[in-house]
C-alpha cells in the first residue's frame, strides 16, 4: 500500500496472512478503508514496524473460513490486534476500526471498549432497497459513489446481505387501472436483450437499457467487494401488458406460448452477466402476476437459476407458499428458503405474534381460482410464519420486515432492534431482511423529483436520502449482529454529529421509536400496508364509521376504532373485547386498551423531557440534532394522540353497547386530549414537513400531520354534536353498566411474571411436556400452550397446586408432531391481571416460552 502524504502519525501494519490477498478481496477493501480514514485524521498506515510507533497487528484473518464473522479486537500499549474468525469477521474488525478513528473526539484514534469480542446472533441481516418510482429512484440507482458509500455504510455497521428490490411496486397486476409506471416492474427487458424472443420495451432505448445493466452490475461488484452476499428481487413476474392504458413503458413480444421460456433464459442470462448475485428472491403468488396453482411456470423460473451452474440461492416469498412450490425449489439443487412477513405489512414489536388475526384463517372458499392459497388454503401464510417452523425444514427461513408503519421518521432504539436480533432467530429460523426507510415513496405513479426528503424546512436534508437514517442503520445492523453490544458502538455517532445534546437525542429517539410498533401491534385495522399507515394516521372514528374507506377491504364488522384487531389477539384484547368482559363481569387475562396507553404515555414522558433537553443544550440546533428532535416530538404527540384515543374506545365501546348516554363524557374528554395531542403534532409537521409526502395515490398514502388534523377535529366536533342531542334516546346507567365502570375505576396495570414459568429448553415428541410456576394466585393460573404453527389455535387448561407450586403439562399426543412448543400462564394476583413471563419495561422481550423439539 502506499504510503499517505502529509501525515503526522505513522502506524505499523503487521499483516502477513494479507500480503497475498488478490486486489478485489474484501478484506483488501476493508484495509484501505480503514487507511482512509487514517488518513483523514491526519495518519498513515505504514509497513512494518521502525520502532517506537503504534502497531496494528491483523491476526487468523481467512483461515478458519471465508464464511466466519466473528472478531476479537485487544489492545496493550500501542498494539492493536485484530483476531478474526473469516474473512467477514476480518471486514468488520477493520470498518469497526476505521469507525472508531472517523469519530474519535481526541487524540486516541482507536478509542473504544478493549477488549472486544463480538459473534453474530442473526445469522442472516439484510437490507432491502426498493426501486419504484423513475421520479424519485433513478438518481440514486445510477449514483455510483452514492452507491460506494452506501454499500460501505452496511458493511461497517454488519449486514451481511444487500437486496436490491425490483416488481414491488403494484399488488395486483390483473385489470389494475392503477398501473402507469411500469419501470422495472416486470425487470427483464429494463436490463436485458434475450436472444431469440424479441422482447423489449418499446419507449426504452438501446443505450438506456445497458445503462441500466451497467448499472446493476455496477452494484453487484461494489456489494461484493464489501463481503455483501448481493441479492437480487424479481417480485413482479407478469403482468396484463396489452391492458395498462396509462403505463409509462410498454413491454412488446411476450405472449402466453413464450412466457415461462423467457423468464428461464432471462433469469439464466441474468446471473452469468452479473455473477456477484448470490441469491434470487421471487413473489410466488398471484400478485406476482402468475396464478396460483401453475407449477409449470416455477418449475421453468427455477431451471433458469440452476442453469447459471453456480450455487445461487431461491428465496420464496411466504404468501401463497406451498409445499409444491418449495419442492420445485428442492428439485432444482439449488439452496432455497422462505421468506415470509415479520408481522404483516408493518413493524411491530420483535417477538413473533403469538397469534394470527381471525381473517388469516383459511375460508371455506377461495376467493377466485387465482388465489386459491394465499387467500384458500394457505392464507395463513398471509402475514407471519405459518407453519413453515416444523423442525424437519431443510430450507432457510428469513423474516421480511415491510415498511408499513414508520416510513418516514427517524428510527433507533437499541432495546428493540436487540430483540429483533435475538427473535428473527425463533425456532430454528435464519434471520430478518429490513425494508428500508422511504420504501414505497413515490409508488404507483406518485413520484416527485426531489420528493424523497419531505422537509419544508431549510438546512434539514442530507446530501442523499439515506443519509438522513444514519443512525438508524447503525443501530439497526449492530444490534441484529450483537444485541449485547456496548452503548459506545452508537453512541460514537451520536456524539459526533450531536456534541452535548448526543444523551437526550439518544433517550428521546430510543423511546420515540417504541410508539409505532407499539400502536401497529395492538391496532391494527389493515394488515396491508396500502391502507394502514399509523405514522400518518387516517382517522378511524369512535362511534360513527368516518374514516372506514380506508380500512373497509381489511376489518369485520363495525368500522370503529375499538373494534379494529389487533394483531396479537391471544395477548391484546381490542376496546370491544374488553367492553363486553367488563359488561359481563368477566376478567380479562390479556393485555387491555388501558395497559397500552400507560406504556404510550410513559414514552411519550421520557420522549418529551429528552426533546426539552435537546432544546436546552448548546448543540442542539445542529442539523442532526434537529432532525432527531423534530421526529421525536411528533412521535411522543402520536403517543399521547393514542393513548386517549385508546381508552376514549373503551367508553365508546361500552356506550355503544348500552347507550348510556353518561358514558359519552369519558368519551368526550378523552377525545379532547386526543385531539390536543394531534394539534400539537401538526404545528411541529407544519413548520418541519411539506404538505404531501406521497406513498401512494390513494389519500390515506398521501398528505402529512397538519393535512390530517381537520378530519381529527371534526370527529370531536361529531360526537359534541351526539350528546348534544343528537340520540335518538337516552339511557340511565343500570346494575351491569354501574358494575363496569366499578371495575374500570379499580382497574391497575397488568403484571409480567418474567422468570415464569418453568419448563425445560427442549422435548421429545410424543412425551408429555412439565411445566412449573412459583406465585401466588387468586385462583388456578391457566397454562396456555400451541405449537409454533400460526394454522393452528391456542390450547389452555388450569395448573394444579402441588408442594408450594403450580403445575401444568401439555399432554404426550399433543407433542407428537412436527413442530416445536410455545407456552404461557396467566394468572390473578389480588384482582390484578398477571402474564408470565409477559412483556418487560422496555417491550423488547418474547412474552412466552419456546421449547424446540430434539
Amino acid at each position: 500500500m502506499s504510503a499517505l502524504l502529509d501525515t503526522s502519525r505513522r502506524i505499523a501494519l503487521d499483516a502477513p496472512a494479507l500480503r497475498d490477498l488478490p486486489p478485489n478481496a474484501p478484506a483488501r477493501w476493508a484495509l484501505e478503508e480503514l487507511a482512509r480514514a487514517l488518513g483523514e485524521r491526519g495518519a498513515e498506515l505504514g509497513g512494518a514496524s521502525r520502532g517506537g510507533e503504534e502497531t496494528l497487528r491483523i491476526e487468523a484473518a481467512s483461515e478458519t473460513g471465508e464464511a466466519g464473522e466473528g472478531f476479537t479486537l485487544r489492545r496493550e500499549g500501542d498494539t492493536v490486534t485484530v483476531e478474526a474468525a473469516g474473512t467477514r469477521g476480518l471486514v468488520y474488525a477493520l470498518t469497526e476500526l476505521a469507525d472508531r478513528v472517523r469519530m474519535a473526539p481526541g487524540e486516541d484514534l482507536f478509542d473504544g471498549p478493549f477488549p472486544r469480542q463480538e459473534t453474530p446472533t442473526a445469522r442472516v441481516r439484510s437490507m432491502a432497497r426498493l426501486y419504484c418510482s423513475p421520479e424519485e429512484d433513478h438518481a440514486w440507482f445510477h449514483d455510483r459513489q452514492g452507491w460506494r458509500d452506501y454499500l460501505t455504510m452496511l458493511a461497517t455497521h454488519r449486514f451481511n446481505r444487500f437486496s436490491l428490490t425490483l416488481g414491488m411496486g403494484y399488488n395486483y397486476p390483473y385489470h389494475n387501472p392503477w398501473i402507469t409506471d411500469v419501470s422495472f416492474y416486470f425487470p427483464y427487458p429494463f436490463l436485458l436483450d434475450v436472444p431469440g424472443y424479441g422482447v423489449d420495451v418499446a419507449e426504452l432505448s438501446t443505450e438506456e437499457r445497458e445503462e441500466n445493466l451497467a448499472a446493476l452490475r455496477f452494484v453487484g461488484r461494489e456489494a461484493a467487494r464489501r463481503g455483501l452476499d448481493f441479492q437480487l428481487a424479481l417480485w413482479t413476474q407478469s403482468y396484463d401488458f396489452s391492458d395498462v392504458p396509462r403505463a409509462n413503458y410498454t413491454v412488446r413480444g411476450i405472449t402466453r406460448e413464450n412466457h415461462a421460456g423467457y423468464c428461464r433464459d432471462a433469469i439464466t442470462q441474468l446471473l452469468r452477466t452479473v455473477p456477484e448475485i448470490t441469491g434470487l428472491t421471487f413473489r410466488v403468488h398471484v400478485e406476482g402476476g402468475i396464478a396460483e396453482g401453475d407449477y409449470g411456470f416455477w418449475r421453468e423460473a427455477f431451471a433458469g437459476v440452476a442453469a447459471a451452474d453456480r450455487p445461487v440461492e431461491i428465496d420464496l416469498h411466504g404468501k401463497g407458499l406451498d409445499e409444491t412450490v418449495l419442492d420445485l425449489a428442492r428439485q432444482s439443487g439449488m439452496p432455497f428458503a422462505a421468506s415470509p412477513k415479520y408481522l404483516a405489512e408493518h413493524m411491530g414489536l420483535p417477538y413473533h405474534q403469538s397469534a394470527i388475526r381471525e381473517k388469516e384463517y383459511p375460508p371455506e372458499e377461495p376467493r377466485s381460482a387465482r388465489e386459491q392459497l394465499s387467500e384458500g388454503s394457505r392464507k395463513f401464510l398471509r402475514y407471519s410464519y405459518g407453519d413453515l417452523l416444523r423442525k424437519d425444514k431443510d430450507y432457510k427461513v428469513l423474516y421480511r420486515i415491510w415498511p408499513g408503519t414508520q416510513r418516514l421518521l427517524l428510527w433507533g432504539d437499541p432495546k428493540l432492534a436487540g430483540g429483533y436480533g435475538r427473535f428473527s432467530m425463533f425456532a430454528g429460523s435464519d434471520g430478518v431482511e429490513w425494508c428500508e426507510p422511504l420504501s414505497f415513496k413515490g409508488r404507483m405513479g406518485t413520484g416527485m423529483p426531489g420528493g424523497r426528503f419531505g422537509y419544508r424546512r431549510q438546512g434539514l436534508s442530507t446530501r442523499r436520502d439515506w443519509e438522513k437514517y444514519r443512525y438508524q442503520y447503525r443501530v439497526w445492523g449492530r444490534l441484529l449482529f450483537d444485541p449485547d453490544a456496548p452503548r459506545e458502538t452508537w453512541m460514537r455517532e451520536l456524539r459526533h454529529e450531536c456534541g452535548e445534546a448526543a444523551d437526550a437525542c439518544e433517550a428521546a429517539l430510543a423511546a420515540a421509536s417504541r410508539v409505532l410498533p407499539l400502536v401497529t401491534l395492538t391496532h391494527g385495522p389493515s394488515a396491508s400496508n396500502n391502507y394502514y399507515w399509523p405514522e400518518i394516521y387516517t382517522n378511524l372514528s369512535l362511534i360513527e364509521s368516518a374514516g372506514a374507506l380506508a380500512y373497509r377491504f381489511d376489518m369485520t364488522g363495525p368500522m370503529r376504532f375499538g373494534n379494529a384487531p389487533t394483531f396479537d389477539s391471544e395477548l391484546f384484547a381490542t376496546a370491544r373485547e374488553w367492553a363486553e368482559r367488563l359488561l359481563a363481569g368477566e376478567a380479562e387475562h390479556r393485555y387491555t386498551p388501558f395497559d397500552v396507553a400507560l406504556w404510550l404515555d410513559t414514552l411519550a414522558d421520557t420522549a418529551e423531557g429528552a426533546v426539552r433537553s435537546i432544546d436546552a443544550s448548546r448543540d442542539g440546533t445542529r442539523a442532526p440534532a434537529l432532525r432527531i428532535r423534530h421526529d421525536s416530538a411528533i412521535l411522543a404527540g402520536i403517543a399521547r394522540y393514542f393513548a386517549e384515543k385508546y381508552r376514549a374506545a373503551v367508553f365508546a365501546e361500552l356506550f355503544v353497547a348500552t347507550r348510556v348516554t353518561t358514558l359519552l363524557e369519558p368519551v368526550i374528554d378523552h377525545m379532547r386530549r386526543a385531539v390536543a395531542a394531534w394539534e400539537g403534532i401538526a404545528a411541529v409537521s407544519r413548520e418541519t414537513y411539506a404538505d404531501d409526502l406521497t406513498f401512494g395515490p390513494q389519500s390515506w398514502l398521501r398528505g402529512s400531520w397538519h393535512t390530517r388534523l381537520p378530519e381529527i377535529r371534526a370527529e370531536l366536533l361529531d360526537l359534541e354534536a351526539l350528546r348534544g342531542g343528537g340520540l335518538t334516546e337516552t339511557r340511565r346507567p343500570t346494575a351491569e353498566t354501574e358494575r363496569a365502570l366499578a371495575a374500570l375505576d379499580a382497574w391497575r396495570p397488568a403484571r409480567a411474571l418474567l422468570d415464569g414459568p418453568a419448563g425445560e429448553a427442549d422435548f421429545r415428541g410424543g412425551e408429555p411436556f412439565a411445566v412449573s410456576l412459583q406465585a401466588e394466585a387468586d385462583a388456578p393460573p391457566v397454562l396456555h400452550y400451541r405449537h409454533v404453527n400460526q394454522a393452528e389455535r391456542w390450547q389452555s387448561q388450569p395448573m394444579r397446586q402441588e408442594g408450594g407450586a403450580w403445575h401444568g403439562e401439555i399432554p404426550r399426543d399433543y407433542t407428537r408432531s412436527p413442530f416445536h412448543l410455545q407456552y404461557f400462564v396467566s394468572l390473578s394476583q389480588g384482582g390484578v391481571a398477571v402474564l408470565g413471563p409477559g412483556l418487560a419495561t422496555d417491550l423488547s422481550n418474547e412474552p412466552y416460552r419456546t421449547a424446540l423439539q430434539r
